[in-house]
């Protein structure tokens, strides 16, 4: 008989970090309480509309908004030639805004369907829809460029005109070089070298939560406050701030509850600055939400790629190199999309240690919607092409998918381990979530004993946790504590949460180091008046970096209540311990003062504080990561610490239907010390949807004339319920960070990056058919297979090896890079970088 542990004999508190404890979130959401963007209502509120071009490319010969301005219940009315030199242009983040190419309005020159025309304010939205349809558009419509090749072919149309770009030239807003060994002599020397052509789609965030923004200026004041469903408070406001040319300290940012943003909500939009000219004008609240059509003609999609791939190995399965030559689609206009091709790649050569890799890449304009951050942020695109040659060499190899990888992950000795690519690997558990993944979906048996038209797949990554982006000299978050009078913890922070359960994960952190009840913080929503500065949500920044900033904040806070509570009960501070609402001598957790009474000190009795105590129980601290700025040759430890994933895909093709279903799914991960299990474990589930949206549906569809043909969620395949397999297989093996003070690593994204190459190497399992394009549809499913069987092919690549296929097969057909404008640059070196911001009109700006 086993005998029962003892009671315990205190009532010492339990530990929450570590542990699944219910979302303080979920409460709000679940009685349809939660207030977002289209639920703001203020008084006096007006309704605005925008019209959009029905064409992607046109020069704009005159816009009449006369008969508009009669309509019923219509206020005001603005096109873009009422707004030249009234507000400045802003630009690409990657050049510190010095690309003035967006605008409120298109002027002369439409760039893809959807750019904004004109907008109406009036009394109701309906109004305001109506007075749209008055307004008389006059466009002299121009050829297309929606393939970013063609784009880029000698005598394309210049899509961007008057502006001059640091590195590109014609159509190409930007170049890419790695330069890490020499890849050439690497081919030379190889024993075997697999290449190929590979595409990726267009794939939108689809955040249920529309984009929009509630615009109130206060002509007393001269003070604009905006209320946005976005994910970077401060990019909003500096930035609306510098267009409208008004202070800084006159523009308040507010956020309602975001439902989701995945990347394409990390910027600032148009809307924005034509909802807070329209309330400037007439000083009243200016309501304006995007319908679904608008968000996917006009919002932010993942960059499409073409990559031209080849993978260099020895006999005996060392990977020996990397190559590729990158065409980029950037769409019309960018504020990210260039720095997902720098990021995206060079974390993307994780998680193996490549020691000669040569890189070129051209970021091109098309007439399509702009690209931008979006869940993985270029990982996916990368993977997508670098685990399918893999899987490539290990056939050319002879050897099993798994055990090249795991003779070429990274599995030092010792830690920290730094890359030929300059990643500096803190830690990592990849040899192991390798391993456990393929056991998981009996990767041995099914490869040992195949059925057909099933298959399984293989795919690892590593993915960045927050990350030192080209345009930015910081990555920082910052965390204010206050310890209110009665007891209570408020927890301020600029870093918006959308799904990533701050409220819950912060206060697991705050409870743990300052004794006080988790139902006693709360999480105050951000603005842009009250939060300390950040950067905002994105690159699963949230436990490691912001997570890290509370985690100091904590720690400050704790000190101050324990130097007060050591004065008042004249014991060293070396005797004290907190816990339970209340400081007490070590030993006697039932004892002590109520931190609620500690607080009053600190308000109401300073005079009975320590001598020199600040008497305050607030403070700031900020967490800055220790990473560096990408070198001239491409490398560097852009990322604080990077998390892990292996992924084992089992699927089902139906050879009459072409539908692939993923009947097994195994993910193993290494996101470090976990928070809380039990919202990481959404986060990879969320994760794992968005990559099988982007390998098996998901695909903006352009016309060769720049329409979008699926612009609503009838038309565009996002994945649903009945496509997820039964994801229950998802295993956690944390090798905490030894860089982040608390050991974690991120966890938002690291489940998106392996899923497309996984199916894709799970398809071709069960198929012979390698697909190099994304998404696999059914309907490309059938003519591959078809197609094969036509040729009587054992092994049949999709579409290359389609008879209408007219890109290039084969490498002697690929085309070549522009080496002509490649040069050596170091971000420190561009002109106006670390320059001063121009000085605001502190009069309240231009007449609006």
């Amino acid at each position: 008989m086993t005998q029962a542990p003892p009671r315990p004999t205190s009532t010492a508190p339990v530990k929450l970090v570590g542990q699944s404890v219910p979302r303080k979130e979920d409460l709000a959401l679940l009685t349809g309480t939660a207030r977002f963007i289209d639920d703001v209502k203020l008084p006096g509120m007006l309704y605005a509309k925008i019209l959009r071009s029905p064409v992607a490319h046109a020069r704009v010969r005159s816009i009449d908004t006369s008969r508009a301005r009669q309509m019923p219940g219509v206020v005001d009315v603005l096109c873009g030639a009422d707004l030249v030199g009234r507000v400045k242009p802003w630009g690409d983040l990657m050049q510190d805004l010095l690309v003035g190419d967006h605008t409120p309005f298109a002027v002369d020159k439409v760039l893809y369907e959807g750019q904004e025309l004109a907008a109406v304010v009036a009394e109701t939205k309906y109004q305001a829809l109506d007075a749209l349809e008055a307004i008389e558009i006059d466009l002299e419509e121009l050829p297309a460029l929606v393939d970013p090749e063609a784009a880029m072919a000698p005598g394309a149309g210049l899509i961007q005109e008057g502006i001059t770009y640091e590195f590109g030239d014609g159509n190409i807003f930007d170049r890419y070089r790695v330069r890490i060994g020499d890849a050439d002599a690497a081919a030379e020397e190889a024993d075997v070298v697999v290449r190929q052509r590979f595409t990726t789609n267009r794939q939108a965030g689809a955040a249920l939560d529309p984009h929009g923004c509630v615009a109130d200026y206060d002509t007393f004041t001269r003070e604009l406050t905006i209320w946005s469903s976005t994910q970077s408070i401060y990019m909003v406001r500096d930035v609306l701030a510098d267009v409208l040319q008004i202070p800084r300290n006159k523009v308040r940012v507010r956020i309602p509850e975001v439902g989701a943003g995945f990347g394409s909500k990390a910027q600032i939009f148009p809307y924005e600055v034509i909802a807070s000219i329209f309330s400037m004008r007439l000083g009243r609240p200016v309501h304006l939400v995007l319908g679904r059509k608008e968000i996917f003609q006009s919002g932010t999609a993942r960059n499409g790629q073409v990559r031209y791939a080849e993978l260099m190995c020895r006999r005996d399965g060392t990977i020996t190199g990397y190559r590729d030559y990158v065409v980029h689609n950037c769409g019309a206009f960018s504020v990210w999309g260039n720095q997902v091709l720098h990021i995206g790649t060079n974390v993307g050569m994780l998680p193996y240690a490549i020691p000669n890799i040569r890189i070129d890449g051209d970021i091109v304009h098309t007439n399509t919607a702009p690209g931008g951050a979006l869940r993985g942020f270029g990982i996916p695109q990368t993977i997508w092409a670098k685990e399918q040659l893999v899987d490539m060499a290990a056939a050319e190899l002879g050897m099993d998918p798994l055990e090249l990888r795991a003779k070429n992950v990274i599995r030092p000795e010792t830690f920290p381990f730094t890359t030929p690519m300059g990643q500096i690997i803190d830690s990592t558990s990849m040899y192991d979530c390798l391993h456990t993944s393929a056991e998981a979906i009996g990767w041995a048996e099914k490869k040992a004993h195949p059925v057909p038209y099933e298959g399984v797949g293989l795919a690892v990554s590593m993915k960045y946790t927050s990350c030192r982006h080209p345009s930015f000299d910081t990555d920082l978050s910052a965390v204010r504590l206050r310890l209110e009078t009665d007891g209570t913890v408020t927890i301020y922070s600029s870093d918006v949460t959308h799904g990533q359960s701050h409220a819950t994960m912060l206060a697991q952190i705050v409870a743990d180091g300052l004794g006080v009840g988790f139902e006693k913080i709360t999480l105050a929503a951000p603005d842009s008046v009250t939060s300390p500065f950040g950067l905002g949500t994105y690159a699963s920044r949230g436990a490691a970096v912001l997570g890290t900033a509370c985690r100091l904040a904590t720690e400050r806070l704790r000190e101050r209540v324990l130097t007060i509570a050591a004065h008042v009960l004249e014991a060293n501070v070396e005797d004290l311990d907190i816990g339970n609402d209340r400081v007490y001598i070590k030993g006697l957790p039932d004892s002590g003062l109520y931190l609620e009474i500690l607080a009053s000190f600190a308000a109401y009795r300073t005079h009975q504080l320590p001598p020199g105590f600040e008497p305050t129980l607030e403070v700031v601290a900020t967490y800055d990561t220790p990473t560096e700025r990408e070198g001239a040759d491409g490398s560097g430890n852009l990322s604080v610490t990077y998390s892990a994933a292996a992924h084992s895909a089992h699927v089902r093709v139906d050879p009459e239907t072409g539908y692939v279903r993923v009947v097994d799914y195994a993910m193993a991960h290494d996101t470090g010390v976990v928070i809380n299990p039990l919202v990481v474990e959404g986060q990879h589930q969320g994760g794992f949807l968005m990559g099988l949206g982007m390998v098996l549906g998901e695909d903006y569809l352009y016309d060769a004339d720049g329409h979008l043909t699926n612009a609503s969620f009838a038309t565009y395949l996002a994945p649903t319920a009945t496509d997820m397999p039964e994801l229950t297989k998802i295993y956690e093996i944390p090798a905490p960070s030894l860089t982040i003070p608390g050991g974690q690593k991120g966890a938002g994204e690291s489940g998106t990056g392996p899923v497309p190459a996984a199916v894709g190497n799970a398809v071709f399992d069960a198929t012979g058919v390698r697909f190099t394009e994304l998404p696999i549809t059914p309907q490309k499913m059938l003519l591959a297979l078809r197609e094969k069987e036509r040729q009587g092919a054992v092994t049949f690549r999709f579409p290359d090896d389609m008879p209408d296929f007219t890109g290039p097969r084969t490498k002697a057909e690929w085309p070549e890079p522009d080496l002509t404008d490649a040069v050596d640059f170091d971000w420190d070196d561009l002109p106006g970088f670390d320059d001063e911001d121009d000085e605001d009109d502190v009069d309240g700006g231009p007449a609006l």
